[in-house]
């Protein structure tokens, strides 16, 4: 029988403990030291220190955030929930609002985030029970280094919230569904009582003060492995004394700003054991589960939604009295069959269980492997009748549907290479100036090259001139080559393939698709397009796309067959529906010697085109005429190029090799590009309100309108930065990628941020008498 449990008090408690360490700031050392204390097996790791360097970025953000509190946001949150919940819940509302204010006032912010931090998570073992196989919760550390003084007072706070947060949740259940444990050490347990946790894997937060270390995890065991490691016992099984840990940043710079840390055979394993345990769990040789003639609606599938719940609360008879209602109404049901073959068996009648099973496969319950691992019918294993059913079920569902396993678990295991072939990531952050710097090494897995979706991602690009096409009028740019086409395209089909029959039935509809179209996939898309793109915007706000291709005349071809395919069909669809014909395609020709078979591309209601052309071996795409011709000057050598702009090579990170990526992203204007979307979303939510007939509704959307409105001061504070700079090389064994984000001085911010002067006002001379 299908069992899901419900188990929405701890979810609740879950909820508040997120909340809980939501609050919580980070802080910060001068060295990445805590690594001592997390253990080896973390598939993440993020480590942060104080670095008095980045004490302006501190002022920038603490500047937005002084804006949110300003803008009189909150306010308006408690007036609308106000409006929803009534004066009662507002009361109540209240109450917690200034019962967390309290609280959260009682952390030492500033000393909290003086030192270093640590957060670290792992996977959770795979548990197999009689319940079924599940992989509960990831453990979770956070580790925060204060000065002494300052880590007691804290530790009492981060107490006194989880004894309130406890006290709440209780309540509002109206028994006890939390509980804590304290010792005369410094610590703090949270357990699921014991009512509460039934059927959920163990859920528990701890809370103590090591020295002048914070403590917090989530997790069964992970409390005692740290709490060992921080008293220097079984230092062998840390993070740092770990080999792998110190490999893999032993190429990299020191961590001035933060390490990370994200060990993806670590998280893929313990995921790709759950997932094979899942299908080799009694079905190894069976096909897919598959049943008919099993309504998901009505009286009778009602009755067993509630025969769910009693069996969760192990009142089985009652269940079965449910259940027999629900056989009443839907004697033929496959699924009501089932049920009431389980439900006989939990209460003891075997003989009239096997008769029960029997009917369900007769009447379409062709499920074999549901039947074998379903532990309510354990006891029947070896009762003839039941292997008898169950190979029924399986003849049944091989001939209706269902999938030959192996094939499943074949497509399965190369779909899991993907994301398997990398090893880990590793990345570290510092500061220069105004200029904070990460660098990261990708690293795949030995033997990389024998992992058939290699070949997708290892193709670098070999191009010395990335800056052919980007002229001194350049203010952001990008140039990649990210994967290859082809290889991508052979991956998906041959995984497809490897569905067995399924697979062939998906690959014969989208070959029968291609030729009812005429079309080829491979020779018409893919087959023109070398995968190298880049993209450039100027100064003034002109953009040009470039895509290389392979057949100058081909390309031309298909994208003229594409765009007609898209006119014509939209057409005939607006004939059905007048509305879509705001979306219909038109083009014409760009009327410019320099741009010869160059075309117009109307959208809809747009009455700015889109240019588009092939020329020079580059599919090209751009607002206009003058920005496709500067880039083609520039690539003539005909016109100054990005090298002659002054800004972009002092910001801008110039790859002397061969390379993935390469990219400036300008980002002066951020603050009032958001404010910019802002506006626009709240004036949409504005004009929505008026549309909604809803009464109530409205006024609700209106506010929020409003509210949106209010946010507007507040992103235009984010007016520090300059650009973003990355670029990323491929040495067939490992990405490396450097990125930098550039801000501006405080001189510089202020400069920009400085008033214009007031205008004189103009008057008029007398002429003298």
């Amino acid at each position: 029988m299908k069992k899901h449990t419900s188990h929405s008090k701890t979810y609740l408690a879950a909820a508040f403990m997120a909340a809980f360490l939501a609050t919580s700031a980070v802080a910060k050392e001068n060295q990445l030291s805590l690594s001592r204390a997390i253990p080896n097996d973390v598939f993440l790791y993020i480590g942060t220190t104080d670095n008095p360097e980045q004490e302006f970025l501190r002022e920038y953000w603490a500047d937005v955030f002084n804006a949110l509190k300003q803008c009189g946001i909150g306010d308006d949150v408690l007036k609308l929930v106000s409006s929803a919940v009534g004066e009662e819940g507002m009361a109540e509302v209240t109450r917690l609002k200034e019962l967390a204010t309290k609280l959260i006032d009682n952390i030492d912010f500033d000393n909290l985030a003086n030192r270093e931090f640590v957060y670290a998570q792992r996977m959770s073992p795979v548990v197999v029970h009689e319940h079924g196989i599940n992989m509960g919760p990831p453990d979770m550390v956070w580790l925060f280094r204060c000065s002494e003084a300052g880590a007691k007072k804290n530790f009492q706070a981060f107490a006194d919230i989880l004894d309130a947060i406890i006290g709440e949740i209780n309540k509002a259940a109206e028994e006890e569904v939390l509980r804590a444990q304290k010792s005369d050490t410094p610590q703090v347990h949270v357990n699921l009582a014991e009512k509460a946790g039934k059927g959920v894997p163990p859920m528990r937060l701890s809370l103590a003060l090591h020295e002048d270390v914070i403590v917090l995890t989530f997790g069964d065991k992970v409390f005692e492995q740290v709490m060992n490691l921080l008293a220097g016992k079984n230092a062998g099984e840390s993070l740092n004394a770990s080999s792998r840990f110190q490999n893999a940043f032993k190429d990299l710079p020191p961590a001035e700003d933060s390490l990370v840390f994200f060990d993806l055979q670590k998280m893929m394993v313990p995921i790709e054991n759950l997932i094979n345990i899942v299908m080799n769990e009694n079905t190894a040789d069976q096909p897919d589960d598959v049943v008919f003639n099993a309504s998901n609606s009505g009286e009778a599938y009602d009755l067993c939604t509630k025969a769910w719940k009693v069996y969760e609360e192990k009142d089985f008879k009652q269940g079965l009295e449910l259940t027999s209602k629900a056989y009443e109404l839907a004697p033929e049901d496959s699924a009501v069959l089932y049920y009431m073959a389980c439900f006989k068996n939990l209460n003891g009648d075997k003989t009239a269980a096997l008769d029960f099973l029997e009917k369900a496969v007769d009447h379409g319950f062709y499920k074999p492997k549901h039947i074998s691992w379903d532990p309510d019918l354990k006891s029947l294993h070896e009762e003839a009748r039941y292997q008898a059913a169950v190979d029924k079920a399986a003849e049944m569902a091989a001939q209706h549907g269902g999938n030959d396993i192996k094939a499943w678990k074949q497509l399965v295991a190369r779909l899991l290479d993907v994301p398997m072939i990398v090893d880990y990531i590793a990345t570290v952050e510092y500061t220069e100036g105004h200029s904070v710097t990460s660098e990261t090494k990708t690293a795949l897995v030995p033997g990389a090259k024998d992992n058939p979706f290699y070949k997708v991602l290892a193709k670098p690009q070999q191009k010395a001139n990335f800056d052919r096409y980007l002229p001194a009028e350049t203010l952001s740019f990008s140039v990649s080559k990210p994967v290859n086409l082809n290889a991508l395209y052979d991956f998906i089909l041959d995984s497809i393939a490897m569905a067995g029959a399924e697979g062939e039935k998906v690959l014969a509809v989208w070959s029968e698709i291609q030729n009812k179209q005429q079309f080829d996939f491979r020779k018409d898309v893919i087959g023109w397009i070398s995968g190298e793109f880049a993209s450039v915007t100027m100064k003034d706000g002109a953009w040009v796309f470039l895509a290389r291709v392979e057949d100058e005349g081909l390309a031309r071809e298909k994208v003229n067959q594409a765009m007609k395919f898209l006119s014509e069909g939209l057409a005939e669809a607006a004939q059905q529906n007048p509305m879509l014909a705001m979306l219909a395609i038109r083009t014409s020709p760009v009327q410019n010697d320099r741009l010869e078979g160059f075309h117009y591309m109307f959208m809809g209601m747009n009455p700015q085109p889109i240019l588009w052309g092939v020329t020079d071996g580059q599919l090209i795409l751009a607002s206009s005429a003058e920005a496709i011709i500067t880039c083609l000057d520039t690539a003539k050598g005909q016109h100054p190029g990005l090298r002659d702009n002054a800004r972009i090579m002092k910001e801008a990170i110039i790859p002397d090799k061969a390379f993935i990526s390469v990219s400036l992203t300008d980002q002066r204007n951020l603050g009032q590009e958001l404010a910019a979307v802002i506006g626009a979303v709240s004036m949409m939510s504005g004009m929505m309100s008026m549309a909604i007939p809803d009464p109530e509704v409205r006024p609700v959307i209106g506010k929020i309108a409003g509210m949106l409105g209010k946010l507007t001061p507040v992103v235009t504070k984010i007016d520090f930065y300059k650009s973003i700079a990355s670029c990323s090389t491929f040495d067939g064994q490992a990405w490396h990628t450097r990125m930098v984000t550039h801000y501006l001085s405080p001189e510089e911010r202020a400069e920009k941020n400085k008033p214009e002067p007031p205008v004189a006002p103009q008057t008029e001379s007398v002429p003298q008498t």
